[in-house]
């Protein structure tokens, strides 16, 4: 056998190898983005947190660790959604 050819094969394969990984590193990065997106509460509107149009990874991870908290507005129970990050409101929901 060639040593050159096995030399080549090793390379092709280490090459496709090499792709693959970063291919799935990809499709890993949007399968954990689409589903920050899809588990919070918030319509996209709000997670879109400086209103450019997009949801970035950043405002995704932002408002994918929430938490819920009852408050009160003008006599009426609301419940708040805020950020477990750093305590601000992300969505206020009253019954009227």
């Amino acid at each position: 056998m060639n040593p050159a050819a096995t030399s080549g094969r090793k390379m092709h394969r280490s090459i496709r190898t090499a792709v693959i990984a970063a291919a799935l590193i990809i499709l890993g990065y949007w399968a954990i983005f689409a589903w920050m997106v899809y588990r919070s509460p918030l319509p996209y509107e709000a997670i879109d947190l400086d209103h450019d149009g997009s949801v970035s990874f950043g405002e995704a991870d932002y408002v994918s660790s929430f938490g819920m908290r009852t408050i009160y507005r003008q006599g009426e129970e609301c419940v708040e959604y805020f950020s477990q990050k750093d305590g601000h409101a992300l969505k206020l929901v009253c019954p009227h």
